[in-house]
């Protein structure tokens, strides 16, 4: 197989001229030859520039503009310039391209690619001989490449001195401080040079791959003694993107189709009886043991989830999980650092990395994952080769027959008989791991064992050097299992699965991870795909996928990426403050206020006896699960607001072993869940024919039983249960304040009493603007952060209060709520769509709105059309 590389790919076009334009003199550069037969022996030939500093912070600022990213300051604070692209759309090919252009431009040839680790090393040496034939079509000149190697300093001097375009690759740890490294050091054939000062001479470009992981005072200080002419950072996440130059985001990158798609298996241990405490991890922070473990957590709407705390020695369990009844009368009693455990009240300790049901959860994993690779291999046929990674915590999980390969080839053996590309594959022969250690006396050593099979070397081989043979149907190989060498810097495009086996929660970022796996796949000809059907990447994480998606979320939000259009990102970091505006002390405004403040209360009446013979025929109805290992199959997507969305794809169980549960005070349970008195509830449950499936799983009958009756509960209450009463109180004009914001979630206004409207959506900033444009609004506001409606389902806020003046000259005061979905929706089409509790909230508005006698409506136009 050959790689093929396009050469018109219009995004990595450009990220290359931003670099290349920030150079630009406005004149054509014209290339001076020389006699290199007649140099001496000893010359150096090195980088050089026309520009100053002075131009180039003009390019910059430009370039900056119209790329959509905020400019730079009144002065150049450095020489950095960084690119932004997300992982899998072609990082490597672009800088390595930029290299060649910036040689076509300017006459540059000296370039130093720096990275962090082997893997990324590996990683870039691979695409420099794959792309060499590519280059030499598209360029036509001279070049070179090499890794540093201190036992070939012939090539550090063929670099200095060579008239053509050299490209030295180096991780940081070859040249950093240590003074008796080669770099360093005077050999003799060196003339009484250092090799580090050659380098120096040459004012090298120094382009950073991974550039986040290059920050430490050392590594700084090291880059300096190569005196660059300018330096280059290129990641998918940097911690600090000096000169940003270029972004492509990753959800840019997913919706341009440029990466996989992903969905995610999430995994949960189904004992709803068994008190849920795992310990994570233990730290001394501020001089005191603190442990992050996961707990079952009981929500405000009465559901149950998985959540993570820090808790540390006094902490009452009882009250951190939402006062979830399995932990009453429980607190943490002992931190132990130096012992790795927790200890409960109740005497019970839990230490990090252990858990009784491990195997059960990595088994349903594994098979999970296997099973996936399966079926895309029998989607995808001969045409593309199918490639899972697994990530594990353990390298003694794996090597000489651990738990993991034990699992892992007793599930392949016990699934593969239905699949016809695997059957008759041995089980022993289809993986392979590659593990970051060190060499003591010829063996290989790893953090946590050690023992390295003859095989070690193959595989490395395999893994980091030889992806057209990984890719190919002759090579059976098609699992890799790796602890945390291969994060950045390696990806391999055909891999379809990951799979996150690890027994504590991971130190490697969600986003690093799926990062292994977004490249778009390639066939057997080495053809990229582009068929959004074919690119899923499929992630089997050891977590719920609530969990999974929710610190993925974070992660985009730490990054700046959620909350607005990634078409024109800016600085999506950058804050400003929003203030108050003459409009305040309008007359049409306060009029306003005057008709929408008024405050309510609510009386609510009960139909007990519809509750009740709701709930028993719901109730009788239930089909109550086994103890069992679920893994939730759901697909990921971006809304308008660039927030994680998701769509479930369908539900895996294993069963497992059963163990003795406690059933516990129901009736309580319920009637604590649901507001009704312990008397109906105890009627209910009478009634209920099938109360003996409460014997099977109590638990998660008492779960399902306590949702049913809350359910009725609400649905009474929003027919007709509820009345609104007028109280002699206002909400205050106190509630509009100055606050802070994020600058690409605010919109300037004319006609507010803010000086920016905050949104929360794509939809609700285009309804501002027409709202900013209609001759009929003279007044209006998004309605400020303190003011709610009081519901029987918790605090319902509005969004907007307008004055809206007719045709014929009347003044209208309205308060309205905005979804946006499709156009072609009517607004009873789109309250239809809504979730049940936010049609329960608008309701409940309606009534307090028309209590006070104001005027309250759904829109679902941005164009205003429906606001009247």
């Amino acid at each position: 197989m050959k790689f093929k590389f396009s050469d018109n790919l219009q995004y990595q076009e450009e990220a290359i001229r931003a670099v290349v334009g920030l150079f630009d003199t406005g004149k054509n550069f014209v290339r001076v030859s020389a006699d290199f037969a007649l140099r001496s022996p000893g010359r150096i030939i090195g980088n050089e520039l026309e520009i100053d500093e002075a131009g180039i912070l003009r390019n910059l600022r430009a370039i900056q503009a119209g790329n959509g990213i905020e400019p730079a300051g009144e002065t150049l604070s450095s020489l950095d310039f960084s690119v932004e692209m997300e992982t899998g759309t072609g990082k490597t090919y672009v800088y390595l391209r930029t290299a060649f252009e910036l040689n076509r431009a300017y006459g540059l040839t000296k370039f130093i690619v720096l990275v962090p680790s082997v893997a990324i090393r590996e990683g870039v040496l691979k695409t420099l001989e794959q792309t060499r034939e590519h280059f030499r079509g598209l360029y036509r000149v001279g070049s070179g490449a090499f890794a540093y190697d201190s036992a070939k300093l012939s090539q550090v001097r063929e670099f200095a001195q060579s008239n053509d375009i050299q490209i030295m690759v180096m991780t940081v740890q070859s040249f950093a401080g240590n003074e008796r490294l080669v770099m360093r050091q005077t050999p003799d054939r060196f003339h009484g040079e250092r090799p580090i000062d050659l380098i120096a001479g040459t004012r090298p470009v120094v382009i950073m791959d991974e550039p986040q992981n290059m920050e430490s005072d050392l590594a700084r200080e090291a880059i300096a003694d190569l005196c660059p002419l300018f330096k280059l950072r290129y990641s998918a996440t940097h911690k600090d993107p000096r000169n940003l130059v270029y972004r492509l985001t990753p959800i840019d990158a997913y919706r341009m189709g440029l990466v996989k798609k992903i969905q995610v298996y999430g995994v949960r241990y189904i004992d709803p009886s068994s008190l849920v405490f795992v310990a994570r991890s233990l730290e001394i922070r501020n001089r005191k043991p603190v442990a992050t473990v996961l707990v079952e957590k009981k929500n405000a709407g009465g559901g149950y989830s998985y959540s993570t705390l820090t808790v540390q020695a006094g902490d009452d369990l009882f009250r951190k999980t939402g006062r979830h009844e399995k932990y009453e009368g429980l607190f943490v009693s002992d931190v132990n650092k130096q012992y790795d455990f927790v200890e409960l009240s109740n005497g019970e300790q839990y230490r990090v990395a252990a858990g009784e049901n491990k195997e059960d959860i990595f088994r349903a994993q594994v098979a999970e994952t296997v099973k996936a690779h399966f079926l895309k291999q029998k989607e995808l046929g001969d045409r593309i080769k199918v490639l899972s990674l697994f990530f594990i915590d353990r390298v003694g999980n794996y090597v000489d027959g651990g738990l993991l390969t034990r699992i892992f080839e007793e599930e392949f053996d016990r699934l593969k008989g239905a699949y016809p590309h695997f059957s008759d594959r041995d089980a022993a022969g289809v993986h392979a791991g590659y593990f970051a250690g060190r060499k003591e006396k010829g063996k290989t050593v790893y953090k946590d064992t050690s023992g390295a099979t003859k095989s070690d070397k193959e595989a490395y081989d395999l893994i980091m050097k030889d992806k057209e043979r990984l890719l190919s149907f002759d090579e059976p190989v098609s699992f890799i299992f790796s602890h945390s060498a291969l994060k950045e810097g390696w990806d391999n495009p055909n891999i379809f699965q990951i799979c996150t086996l690890r027994e504590t929660k991971s130190e490697m970022k969600k986003r690093q991870e799926i990062g292994r796996g977004l490249r778009l796949p390639l066939d057997t000809e080495g053809t990229r795909i582009y068929d959004p059907a074919t690119n899923v990447l499929t992630v089997v994480a050891n977590e719920s996928y609530e969990e999974y998606v929710g610190t993925l979320q974070d992660e985009f939000d730490e990054a700046g990426y959620a909350g607005g259009s990634t078409q024109t990102p800016g600085n999506v970091r950058a804050k400003t403050t929003v203030r108050t505006t003459r409009y305040l002390e309008d007359p049409e405004f306060l009029a306003l206020w005057d008709r929408i403040s008024r405050k309510t209360r609510y009386d609510i009446e009960l139909k007990t006896e519809e509750i009740t013979e709701a709930s028993v025929r719901e109730i009788g109805r239930l089909d109550i699960g086994s103890l069992s290992v679920m893994v939730d199959k759901i697909s990921i997507y971006f809304d308008d607001q660039n927030r994680i969305e998701t769509n479930f794809v369908g539900t895996a169980a294993r069963p497992v072993s059963r163990r003795e549960v406690r059933i516990g005070n129901i009736v309580a349970r319920i009637a604590e869940s649901s507001g009704l008195t312990r008397t109906t509830v105890a009627t209910i449950l009478s009634r209920v024919e099938s109360l003996e499936s409460l014997f099977g799983n109590p638990e998660e009958f008492i779960r399902s039983a306590s949702v049913i009756v809350r359910q009725k509960v609400e649905d009474s209450l929003t027919s007709g249960a509820v009345r609104y009463v007028p109280v002699d109180d206002y909400w205050s004009l106190d509630l509009f304040r100055d606050f802070d914001s994020y600058l690409t979630r605010l919109l300037e206004s004319r006609k507010s009493p803010f000086s920016h409207v905050e949104f929360d959506s794509v939809g609700e900033r285009e309804f501002a603007k027409h709202l900013e444009a209609s001759s009929n609004v003279k007044v209006y506001t998004k309605l400020p952060r303190g003011f709610s409606v009081e519901t029987p389902i918790g605090e319902y806020r509005p969004d907007w209060a307008i004055v809206w003046h007719t045709e014929d000259g009347d003044k209208l005061y309205l308060v309205r709520e905005t979804k946006f979905m499709s156009d072609g929706l009517s607004r009873e089409e789109v309250f239809r769509h809504l979730r049940p509790d936010e049609q329960k909230k608008i309701l409940f508005g309606t009534k307090h709105f028309e209590a006070i006698g104001a005027d309250f409506a759904l829109s679902v136009k941005k164009d205003l059309s429906d606001v009247m």
